[in-house]
């Protein structure tokens, strides 16, 4: 037997995870074309979120708010449903990432649709971001981190690309099964099992501390930035309340 930290391991753990990628990826592009945003936004999203539309915009209007000029970063973009109703009012560049082709396909032609010429979608890995680091005043992970395999890495990512003052907005749905277990166990569950402490672990194993929090059913919604940042914008009504 292979000892745990053996080279081959790590292969064979990149192997299969490039595998979950490519069937997610196949998936969601399969479901892009009005699929998506009518069963998962229009129903799931409800079902399990409540009234987390409106949470949503209330963190993309944060989420501009605190960039400033800056770019925004919405990885996963998916059909762009959420993002293309704020980019407009955001005075910078505003990106979309997401690994299925069909999803930023569908979410360049809503931009062109909404004559959105800041707006720009790319097919990417969340492991593997192709910006510069510390390039976004803002970063947003909506709905996204439940479906990504081995999600610690790609935190790290949205941290090393957020400006030393920015923010990251996560909403999370889950079934926190993980909560009942040892959190060496709860690591490495699927995702979509995640709890809070597991969120908070991967956000502080990247570097970032959380600042708010608020709960939408399954949902969870987040803020974080890292420790050295200081930001002064005006808390919104309905926004998620502070951490102590």
């Amino acid at each position: 037997m292979q000892p745990r930290g053996h080279p081959r391991n790590g292969a064979l753990v990149n192997r299969a995870r490039r595998v979950i990628q490519n069937l997610i990826a196949s998936g969601y592009s399969a479901s892009a074309s009005g699929l998506y945003d009518k069963i998962v936004v229009g129903r799931a999203f409800r079902l399990f979120g409540g009234e987390l539309a409106r949470a949503l915009a209330s963190q993309g209007a944060r989420a501009i708010e605190i960039a400033g000029h800056q770019p925004v970063l919405d990885m996963p973009v998916g059909t762009g449903h959420f993002t293309l109703q704020w980019a407009g009012a955001h005075p910078g560049v505003v990106a979309g990432v997401d690994i299925a082709r069909g999803m930023v396909e569908v979410a360049r032609r809503g931009a062109m649709r909404k004559d959105l010429s800041n707006f720009s979608a790319v097919q990417a890995d969340a492991h593997r971001l192709p910006f510069a680091s510390e390039a976004f005043g803002a970063v947003l992970c909506t709905n996204g981190l439940q479906v990504i395999p081995d999600p610690e890495p790609a935190v790290r990512e949205l941290a090393r690309v957020m400006a030393p003052s920015g923010v990251l907005f996560l909403s999370v749905i889950t079934v926190p099964l993980g909560a009942l277990v040892p959190p060496a166990i709860a690591r490495h569950m699927p995702p979509f099992l995640i709890a809070r402490r597991d969120v908070e672990n991967m956000l502080q194993e990247a570097g970032l501390e959380l600042r708010a929090f608020a709960r939408q059913r399954a949902a969870m919604l987040m803020e974080a930035g890292k420790p050295a940042a200081r930001v002064s914008s005006v808390r919104k009504a309905g926004a998620p309340s502070r951490c102590s």
